[in-house]
């Protein structure tokens, strides 16, 4: 198999790695617009080979997979039509699926598209934190298109089974309702509690002193990189101002519990919170 990665980032140079680690592909190639960030991933074994241009990157291979931000993604895919081989399968490891889903669709030159998101990453970005383990055990959603193509859908099953990631396939618009509460949203309200830290710090010069482990774990999201994160809140709109809303009206809940000096209803919401925590991560819950 010849794999192309568009975009040798922190999640396409994961799975180059990954790739080729497992000996899934006889070749992997790399496009970018950087040719340090080519030259640098072939060092790190992310890549074979690098390429600056899209055409000679893509030609020849069976999967062909983007690895960009979302837009870019969408921005991406009329270009990709006339230089696809027929057979060659398009992936792409986008956090959002609806509209990538629909844009494919939309044109008649991809007729073997597949959406894909590993439910993995950090909040560095950059082939310098590639690692060929970032997708061990992870979640990897498989996302076709209205019309499957159920070859396409086994062969990428059976390439994120042999990386060690566990494929689920799922339509577009569930995945993106369900990624805005588990992954969304919790970027978002990292987001709020470091500008409301900021906000406090600029009053308040101790601030710093007492920023401790819960802050640093609570907060690290919001050092994702901006242009991702901001593609993704607006490529979910409507499911993530639904999670949004949902989270302003539990934090309203609390907030009056507190002025009224409701223990019980306070605790009974805590108590909640905990076990739903444990239950929903798979965590066993400690006391």
């Amino acid at each position: 198999m010849r794999i192309s990665i568009i975009g040798v980032g922190l999640l396409g140079g994961s799975f180059g790695m990954a790739v080729r680690k497992a000996g899934v592909a006889d070749r992997v190639a790399g496009v970018d617009l950087d040719p340090v960030t080519l030259e640098r991933a072939r060092e790190r074994g992310a890549i074979d080979e690098g390429f600056l241009d899209l055409a000679e990157g893509v030609a020849a291979a069976d999967v062909v997979v983007l690895a960009t931000p979302v837009r870019s993604i969408l921005e991406m895919l009329p270009v990709l039509t006339p230089v696809l081989g027929r057979e060659t399968i398009l992936f792409d490891l986008g956090s959002t699926k609806e509209a990538i889903v629909c844009a494919a669709a939309g044109l008649a030159g991809i007729t073997r598209y597949v959406g894909g998101h590993p439910m993995a990453g950090t909040e560095h970005s950059g082939i310098e934190h590639a690692d060929d383990g970032l997708l061990r055990g992870a979640t990897f959603a498989l996302v076709p298109p209205p019309e499957v193509d159920d070859g396409a859908v086994d062969l990428l099953t059976d390439l994120v089974r042999r990386i060690g990631a566990h494929p689920v396939v799922i339509s577009a618009e569930r995945h993106d309702r369900i990624v805005s509460v588990t992954s969304h949203l919790p970027y978002l309200l990292s987001v709020v509690l470091a500008l409301a830290a900021e906000s406090m710090a600029r009053g308040e010069d101790r601030l710093g002193a007492f920023t401790a482990s819960g802050f640093r774990d609570t907060t690290r999201l919001a050092a994702s990189n901006v242009r991702v994160m901001a593609d993704i809140c607006l490529t979910n709109r409507r499911p993530l101002l639904r999670a949004v809303e949902e989270a302003r009206r539990l934090l309203d809940d609390l907030a009056a519990q507190i002025e009224q000096g409701n223990e019980t209803e306070l605790v009974r919401m805590l108590t909640r919170a905990k076990d739903g925590r444990a239950s929903v991560s798979g965590e066993r819950r400690t006391d």
